[in-house]
């Protein structure tokens, strides 16, 4: 059965902090956190008026499903970065507090991850094929083994400041089809070019 497999880029899904190219971490969708001495529980203050794709609030409950029922007994990473949360608490609708085992100094970076991205409850069954986020864009459709095309979502806290209203990803493996594809004009980028060798071609 193919799967639609979509990280947490920050174009769908968010996570509540975001680690940046320093590697430095700020929030995201947290507007802020406090870290107890003994570096053992977190408390994550929420972004108010972030809304999913569908219209669905984001809220607390969010965070505490994601991590619990998604993050945790399903990505083998997952286990491996929120196996030490002990409790998660949501005292407030945008209060989430999580309580470690163990001591973690580096818990905001691990909540950064794509590991721990975002996901409605409501809709987290029907992920692997039509994602919903509350990212920049939305999901728009999938051509399986071709491409992926998503769109600005009117939803976005900032979607005004979204300046492209829809993006197509495509999938090209062989190095002479990226080629012939840039040369073409039909794509405006590859972040992982496979033809080095053919790199003159393009520097005039």
């Amino acid at each position: 059965k193919r799967r639609l497999t979509l990280k947490g880029g920050g174009e769908i899904y968010e996570t509540l902090t975001k680690i940046n190219t320093d590697g430095t971490v700020s929030p995201l969708l947290a507007e802020g956190w406090d870290v107890s001495p003994d570096l053992r529980t977190y408390t994550f203050r929420l972004k108010k008026g972030v809304k999913f794709h569908n219209g669905d609030p984001f809220t607390a409950e969010d965070v505490k499903f994601s991590i619990e029922k998604v993050v945790t007994p399903y990505h083998s990473r997952g286990k491996t970065y929120f196996g030490e949360v002990a409790g998660i608490d949501t005292p407030a609708p945008h209060t989430v507090i999580l309580t470690l085992n163990s001591a973690d100094g580096n818990f905001p970076f691990r909540m950064g991850e794509n590991t721990a991205v975002i996901l409605d409850p409501k809709t987290a069954a029907n992920t692997a094929s039509r994602p919903v986020g509350t990212g920049p864009f939305r999901f728009e459709d999938w051509k399986k083994g071709a491409s992926i095309t998503l769109v600005k979502a009117d939803t976005y806290r900032d979607a005004k400041n979204v300046k492209l209203n829809r993006v197509t990803f495509r999938f090209i493996n062989d190095p002479a089809a990226q080629v012939a594809a840039l040369l073409a004009g039909d794509v405006d980028g590859i972040p992982r070019f496979g033809a080095l060798q053919s790199l003159k071609q393009f520097q005039s």
